[in-house]
């Protein structure tokens, strides 16, 4: 009897590509570390030694509240303190329970995980844990090519009910994949949108593959190992999704044909 897979294992598919691509789809990239619950970290005042390790980058202090309803529709509210960096493009957000990083112009992933592991550094004193967990990185790409991004776009195993022709005028196409081992798992969503329309433009299609890798019960020491390997399961499978003319796109800044509309 084989041995049951283990989180890393759950994506058979390799992507040689991972050093090819110079552009991105990235519309957001987030990396949420879970840990035991710490009810002082909910309080109004923020963690004073993380304020000030991550104060440099991330001068800008906002609070907000997070509420949360129990048995009997009682809730609870609770802090959630948010560092942003002074574009306001990465944010660090701290609560009871999580630190999340966060960025709207994700360029490369090894500054996301620089960035994760100085969180770490920052917090591992504060959040008194010596593990994590749950570790998640998400990414979240949309393909906005001005036309039909199924057409050569996106792998046809995804979107054969739409290239069939058996269906016309379609609002919206969406599939949902989790894999899953005892150590962790990886969760895909994937679909056709319609992009919301600026004045009197045509109503276009886009394509969002939003992907979250993540892993259970990480030792404080083993979260750069445990990125890493996220990070490959979470390419692979991107790739995958992936059609030719994104290939071309991603790998050819200068010279691929442009998309229309851009």
């Amino acid at each position: 009897m084989s041995s049951p897979a283990t989180a890393d294992q759950l994506v058979k598919v390799q992507s040689s590509n991972i050093e090819r691509y110079k552009r991105n789809f990235l519309k957001q990239a987030v990396c949420e570390l879970r840990f035991p619950t710490l009810m002082e970290l909910g309080e109004s005042k923020p963690p004073a030694a993380v304020v000030h390790a991550l104060r440099k980058e991330y001068p800008i202090l906002e609070l907000a509240n997070e509420v949360t309803f129990g048995v009997g529709m009682s809730n609870e509210s609770n802090h959630i303190h948010t560092l942003r960096s002074s574009k306001m493009n990465w944010s660090v957000s701290i609560k009871q329970s999580a630190l999340t990083i966060e960025t709207t112009s994700y360029s490369e992933y090894t500054e996301m995980k620089a960035r994760v592991l100085r969180v770490v550094q920052a917090a591992e004193k504060s959040i008194d844990t010596d593990f994590f967990t749950r570790i998640g990185l998400r990414y979240i790409n949309v393909i906005d090519v001005g036309s039909d991004p199924s057409d050569g776009w996106i792998n046809p195993s995804l979107v054969s009910p739409i290239r069939e022709g058996a269906f016309i005028n379609i609002q919206e196409f969406a599939g949902k994949l989790l894999l899953s081992a005892q150590d962790g798992g990886c969760l895909l969503q994937h679909g056709i949108r319609l992009k919301p329309a600026v004045n009197d433009a045509e109503v276009v299609p886009e394509y969002f593959i939003d992907i979250d890798s993540f892993r259970s019960e990480v030792p404080l020491n083993e979260v750069a190992s445990a990125l890493d390997s996220m990070h490959a399961q979470a390419f692979n499978l991107f790739d995958w999704c992936l059609g030719e003319k994104s290939r071309e796109y991603l790998a050819n800044p200068r010279n691929a044909k442009k998309r229309e509309g851009e």
